[in-house]
């Protein structure tokens, strides 16, 4: 299974040959694990072409939640995924007129942490999403769709980071969306290869190699150009290692959980 890895840009100056090791064994070790093929076969092989409004909601409450709740195959944040019907689907949300409570009541009952928080983002989001919010989903998701897979790198990843500033709450967009969370989803759509979310696991390890570049955690989500440099700094690790950033991210996510994922599973 070889990636499709545009190679025309130099690797960083700063990365060590030890680096550039170590990311490519992290994601040699890990393409045969289910989470790993699933991201690799959505996001790389067989990326999305039609913009579904239910799917984008679904993940989008999602994101929400891997943020402050844990999210291994065996968590109550993936069992709360696997539900069919989703309790917290566009349809269903669409018809409460008080969606706040309805969505706590949810939350609560799924033993999820941060119930009234979430759910008054869940509220607030629906209001943008209906004032103009869709089409601008709608509108980055088809521009992502529209860089062929195995464009330059600069390209797709301009197209990415527009994507992701976009949905922002900061830039008007989505209520608790920061630079993580709007990566996270835009991720978990399959439409992005190179912009990912830097989460706890993903800083532990690189903080982990023998690299003079560490990683702030706690700067990187109250700075969007923080994330973005150290973002550039992860892209070119894996331009070097010749591996794409959302197999990397899908490779140390999957090397950090104790339990296998199921092999068809709605969770990536």
């Amino acid at each position: 299974m070889k990636s499709r890895v545009d190679t025309s840009l130099s690797p960083d100056d700063r990365i060590v040959p030890a680096n550039i090791e170590a990311a490519r064994q992290i994601v040699a070790a890990q393409r045969a694990a289910h989470f790993f093929l699933r991201r690799y076969r959505r996001n790389v092989q067989n990326p999305p072409q039609h913009f579904s409004r239910e799917e984008f909601w679904k993940q989008m409450v999602v994101c929400m939640y891997t943020s402050v709740q844990r999210s291994g195959p065996n968590s109550y944040l993936s069992r709360f995924v696997r539900e069919k019907p989703f309790p917290l689907s566009l349809e269903a949300c669409e018809t409460k007129t008080d969606l706040r409570t309805y969505a706590e009541t949810i939350l609560s009952s799924r033993s999820l942490r941060f119930g009234p928080k979430i759910a008054g983002q869940i509220e607030a989001n629906l209001a943008w999403l209906r004032h103009g919010g869709w089409g601008t989903a709608r509108d980055h998701f088809v521009l992502l769709t529209q860089v062929p897979v195995n464009s330059p790198a600069d390209e797709r990843i301009a197209a990415e980071r527009r994507a992701a500033r976009s949905i922002m709450g900061r830039s008007g967009g989505l209520a608790g969306f920061g630079p993580k969370q709007a990566r996270n989803l835009w991720q978990y759509l399959g439409v992005t290869l190179y912009e990912i979310p830097l989460d706890s696991r993903i800083c532990a390890w690189l903080n982990a190699l023998p690299s003079p570049f560490q990683i702030k955690p706690e700067r990187l989500y109250g700075s969007v150009p923080y994330y973005e440099a150290t973002m550039s700094q992860i892209q070119a690790l894996c331009r070097a290692a010749g591996v794409l950033p959302c197999e990397f991210d899908a490779a140390v996510f999957a090397a950090a959980d104790t339990d296998e994922w199921p092999e068809d599973d709605d969770v990536f």
